[in-house]
């Protein structure tokens, strides 16, 4: 009779101890957090507009600036912003794909105050036929590239704000589609990641910021 009760409480308590151990493996898995959503992130180059430290590669670069008739290109060298010469102390010009020729293709960077504008900006200019059509302007400066194989290179823009006397700088990126750039997503703000998951709704909200500021043009 001993023996027959023995086995019977030997066998509940085998029973508990695998329902303790299915309940424990059930709430492990239901703690571990669900996969987050991720974004795909091309491995870029960083880009520095130190005009203090700037030079130009060839005699290309000068002459796509004397073409876009942003200089003046009849003085070797300028100190004076409203007639700046063709100089890359004023200026920073970047091919839209590696191995482009500017000629056919570029991105000009202008020095805050160049031609009497007070902040930096970017052009965008591409050609068409015999002529260099203007694409897109941003007012910000690019921070990194990321190239792409078979199209022009994505761009990372550094946008800057003020708000209710705070300060604000937006990193979005930009991909070329039908002939101009367009915009991607926002980034960072300060230099902070922003959150997958709010990805979408925040970068919505830049996007909205940019066009009303007319950061993008």
């Amino acid at each position: 009779m001993r023996n027959k009760k023995l086995l019977w409480f030997i066998g509940v308590l085998m029973a508990l101890l695998l329902v303790i151990y299915y309940f424990n493996d059930s709430r492990h898995t239901l703690d571990e957090d669900p996969k987050k959503p991720t974004i795909e992130k091309t491995e870029g180059v960083q880009v520095s507009t130190d005009f203090n430290t700037n030079t130009f590669e060839s005699k290309a670069e000068p002459k796509v600036l004397k073409d876009l008739n942003l200089c003046d290109s009849t003085i070797q060298w300028s100190d004076d912003l409203l007639r700046p010469s063709c100089t890359p102390n004023y200026f920073r010009v970047f091919p839209l794909k590696k191995g482009l020729d500017v000629a056919q293709g570029c991105m000009v960077v202008l020095k805050a105050g160049v031609n009497g504008f007070p902040v930096r900006r970017i052009v965008v200019y591409e050609r068409e036929g015999k002529e260099m059509v203007q694409a897109n302007g941003f007012i910000g400066y690019p921070i990194e590239f990321r190239p792409q194989a078979q199209t022009y290179d994505d761009v990372v823009i550094r946008f800057f704000e003020r708000f209710e006397g705070q300060k604000y700088f937006y990193n979005c990126l930009f991909t070329w589609k039908q002939n101009r750039y367009h915009y991607v997503r926002c980034e960072q703000i300060n230099d902070a990641n922003i959150k997958p998951e709010k990805q979408a709704q925040v970068s919505a909200e830049i996007l909205q910021i940019l066009n009303e500021k007319q950061l993008v043009f």
